[in-house]
């Protein structure tokens, strides 16, 4: 009655059927594990495009053409979002907007070579973003018109369809929210996002509640700062401008500011870029609230 297989005839042959018959399961089970690592290690495998950098890649290579329709613009007024991040630039004085060239078409070359690495087709993805773009830009104000209806938030007026606006100022507006793209949903999104989300998990919260966290600090933060940055009281370091606090025009601006986080997370910065671009000119060519209103 040892607890160990004692050394005898009758033990050891028993002892070697039992090994045989284990080694028998595992030869015939061991083919099924393999199989299904191979179709886990492939669902998991994220395609090349799917990749974060090539996506911002893709994302900044779509906003090419709102960066340059900026620059081309004979325009005295600027964006803030453009002044805040190229805040530096004014040092250059004269070489300012040669340097924002410069700065514009070193990141565009860095950027296809990004998403080229990354993706097999850089032009039928830009095609896509653009498309996309359009399609959302077509939704986007019914949905904010929506949604102030529900809160019960007059709908404010804009755009002037009696007046037929000129080509610089056409691109002045398409191009500017490239940059607000990447000041308030790149970069102040992103910020928000990781701040909130190690916050939370340095006190112990679980990476479910600090990432969903991280998520709604993202979206409802950048969408404040956006709203935020229209007011004269914001604009009034970077020299005058803005405009004053009115409830509707900030709660249209605010909710723009959440639906277009809602699609940078969704659709990433190039599609963000587009619909916000193309529905400024149509609230610049008089398609406004008012103007659905009406319908």
């Amino acid at each position: 009655m040892t607890p160990f297989p004692v050394d005898d005839g009758n033990d050891e042959e028993e002892w070697d059927e039992d090994e045989d018959e284990e080694y028998e399961y595992e030869e015939e089970d061991a083919p099924a594990p393999r199989r299904r690592s191979k179709a886990t290690s492939k669902r998991r495998a994220a395609p090349p495009d799917k990749d974060w950098r090539s996506g911002l890649a893709l994302g900044f290579l779509a906003m090419l053409p709102l960066l340059i329709a900026y620059e081309l613009a004979d325009s005295d007024n600027r964006s803030t979002a453009e002044m805040v991040l190229l805040r530096g630039f004014s040092l250059l004085g004269p070489l300012e907007t040669s340097a924002r060239w410069a700065t514009i078409g070193l990141a565009g070359v860095m950027a296809f070579v990004v998403a080229a690495n990354g993706s097999r087709a850089v032009l039928p993805a830009l095609g896509r973003i653009a498309a996309e773009g359009a399609a959302l830009a077509l939704l986007l104000g019914p949905t904010l018109i929506g949604l102030h209806a529900l809160m019960g938030v007059t709908t404010p007026t804009l755009g002037d369809p009696s007046q037929v606006p000129s080509a610089d100022r056409a691109a002045f507006v398409f191009g500017a929210a490239a940059w607000e793209e990447l000041l308030f949903r790149v970069a102040a999104y992103s910020a928000l996002y990781l701040i909130g989300r190690r916050l939370l998990g340095l006190v112990g919260a679980s990476d479910r509640i600090a990432t969903g966290t991280g998520e709604v600090l993202g979206i409802i933060g950048s969408a404040v700062l956006f709203a935020g940055a229209h007011l004269a009281a914001y604009t009034a370091w970077l020299g005058p401008g803005g405009e004053h606090y009115d409830l509707s025009v900030f709660t249209w601006r605010l909710l723009a500011g959440i639906l277009l986080a809602l699609i940078f997370r969704w659709r990433g910065p190039g599609v963000a870029a587009w619909t916000h671009g193309l529905f400024n000119l149509a609230i610049l060519l008089g398609v406004g609230p008012d103007v659905f209103l009406r319908v």
